[in-house]
């Protein structure tokens, strides 16, 4: 399988090299194996992805070391009951199906964390993570990593002042999650919500609200400066150097939702052989997210910093069939969105729920973890 990877970038460069346009290669098999570096992997998202990249740092700690989280709920809010909380009717359509905490027959109101922040008790969000699998000994397997991985983690939080997804105060309440399970969170998270744009991932090209000149905020750079000090600037992306990879490989249900493709880009010095920086292995981000090709959106973004700092940048997909006679409340993830509801199982932030469990086999796949 590596020496078809090696022999496909090498055919594609050529082509490159030659001026030919250069489709990005199918795979028919599994994700490349690369030389990744222990404590190297980071997640990062805006929106339903940034819920995500946050789940996943959490759930699992023990692959990932860091997270850049643009506009996202804090971890398990979404079906968490806190006192202060509305509650409404459960029906067959509710768009969150379970309730940690609410009596028979009641639900939350959908996006209570985004739309209400002030309902959450923040003193209550560490409870899910320290307590949800049992203690002394552990009782539920493929559950949550150990916390205590997060305490030297590095954070990155964006909220912008437009936002009118998250609303002031949602992404504090993950700062506020963060600074109870850091060891020291005011070195460790840097929080930016004073910048002027609407609900997005900004990148240097996105304008401010209500303008149309391009900001110039680097989004992706901010992010993996604070996570990765020491960064040189963004280089030049590289088609030849996206891969597309079969995740029919990670699935162990195919009505979830997950996508038949997923995507890594592969730095020059991150390719087979070469055994990535100074031979110490490569950095790695993950921006799981619903999939067309790679190369929309801000995948260039980050693809650029890579090429220049050794980052490998893996885009797992979703956006894939989802059997609506067994999940007829999975509303978010028909329309191709991760799950961050608990759509799909109560258990949705756990290692063995559908996403949670798909992304981290293709992590391991990719690392050899």
């Amino acid at each position: 399988a590596m020496a078809l990877l090696s022999l496909g970038l090498l055919a594609a460069g050529t082509a490159h090299a030659m001026g030919l346009a250069t489709p990005i290669r199918f795979r028919d098999g599994a994700a490349p194996r690369l030389n990744i570096t222990r404590g190297g992997v980071i997640t990062a998202g805006c929106s339903h992805a940034g819920d995500f990249a946050h789940q996943t740092h959490i759930t699992w700690s023990s692959l990932v070391d860091g997270s850049c989280v643009f506009s996202g709920q804090p971890y398990h809010c979404a079906v968490t009951k806190f006192p202060g909380d509305q509650m409404v009717d459960a029906t067959n359509s509710s768009s969150v199906p379970h309730c940690d905490g609410c009596p028979d027959g009641k639900t939350l109101i959908y996006d209570h964390c985004k739309n209400h922040p002030q309902y959450v008790d923040v003193g209550m969000l560490p409870d899910y993570p320290r307590r949800a699998c049992g203690q002394n000994p552990i009782k539920i397997q493929d559950c949550i990593d150990d916390v205590a991985n997060l305490f030297d983690d590095r954070v990155y939080l964006f909220r912008p002042t437009h936002d009118r997804c998250y609303l002031k105060g949602a992404v504090a309440n993950v700062q506020a999650l963060y600074g109870q399970l850091l060891t020291n969170p005011d070195e460790q998270v840097k929080f930016v919500n004073d910048q002027p744009f609407p609900h997005t991932l900004p990148t240097n090209s996105t304008p401010y609200f209500n303008h149309s000149d391009p900001a110039g905020f680097d989004g992706p750079g901010e992010c993996l400066r604070w996570v990765y000090p020491g960064l040189t600037w963004a280089g030049e992306y590289k088609e030849e150097n996206v891969v597309e990879f079969n995740q029919s490989y990670y699935m162990d249900d195919d009505g979830v939702g997950i996508n038949k493709k997923g995507f890594v880009y592969i730095p020059d010095v991150c390719k087979p052989g070469m055994n990535g920086p100074a031979n110490n292995g490569c950095k790695m981000v993950v921006i799981t997210n619903g999939c067309g090709d790679f190369g929309g959106g801000d995948d260039k973004d980050w693809a650029k910093y890579g090429e220049t700092n050794g980052i490998v940048v893996l885009k797992p997909c979703v956006g894939g069939y989802v059997d609506a006679e067994r999940f007829p409340q999975a509303h978010e993830v028909q329309r191709g969105l991760l799950d961050v509801y608990g759509q799909l199982s109560d258990d949705y932030v756990m290692q063995k729920a559908p996403h949670m469990k798909f992304v981290g086999k293709v992590i391991k796949a990719v690392t050899g973890w």
